[in-house]
C-alpha cells in the first residue's frame, strides 16, 4: 500500500528587499579658465654707436705748391657722421603650451540600508476537534499535526 502525501492546504510566497545600488552624475563646479597678461617693466642694456672725427695732422717737410688760381680760401670740408638709434618693437609670440584634462578619482562610500524580509508567523489556536494536542503527536495518516 503506497501512501503520497497529501496536497498542501495552502502555498506562501515568502518576499524579501533587495538593495539596488547605483550611481548618478552630476555637475558639481563650473571652472573658467582665463589667460591674463601680466605687465613688468625690464631694463636692458644696448650698446649704440656715433661716428666721430678724428683728425692727425703731420710736419710737413716740403713745401705745398699751390697753383696760381688757387684762391686763398678753400672750401670747407664737409663730412656727413652717422649715429645708431635704438629701435623698439614688440611682438607677441608663443612661449608655453598648456594642457587641461579632466580625470575621475574614484573613492569608496559606505551607504547603510535596513533591508526586510518576510517570515511565516503561525498562530495555532487549539480548536475543540484539535485531537493531537501534544507537539509529537502525529496524523493518522503518520504526518506530524
Amino acid at each position: 500500500m503506497s501512501t503520497t502525501p497529501p496536497e498542501p492546504a495552502a502555498d506562501v510566497i515568502l518576499r524579501e528587499e533587495r538593495l539596488d545600488v547605483s550611481t548618478e552624475r552630476y555637475a558639481t563646479e563650473r571652472v573658467t579658465i582665463e589667460r591674463i597678461i601680466v605687465t613688468e617693466q625690464r631694463t636692458i642694456t644696448v650698446e649704440v654707436r656715433h661716428e666721430e672725427i678724428r683728425i692727425t695732422r703731420e710736419a710737413v717737410d716740403e713745401e705745398p705748391v699751390f697753383s696760381a688760381d688757387a684762391s686763398a680760401h678753400p672750401d670747407p670740408l664737409v663730412v656727413i657722421l652717422h649715429e645708431e638709434q635704438i629701435n623698439l618693437t614688440k611682438a607677441v609670440v608663443p612661449v608655453e603650451r598648456v594642457t587641461v584634462q579632466i580625470h575621475t578619482v574614484a573613492q569608496h562610500q559606505h551607504v547603510t540600508e535596513t533591508l526586510g524580509h518576510e517570515v511565516i508567523d503561525i498562530d495555532r489556536t487549539p480548536t475543540p476537534t484539535d485531537r493531537f494536542s501534544s507537539p509529537d503527536a502525529t496524523t493518522p495518516e503518520g504526518f506530524p499535526a
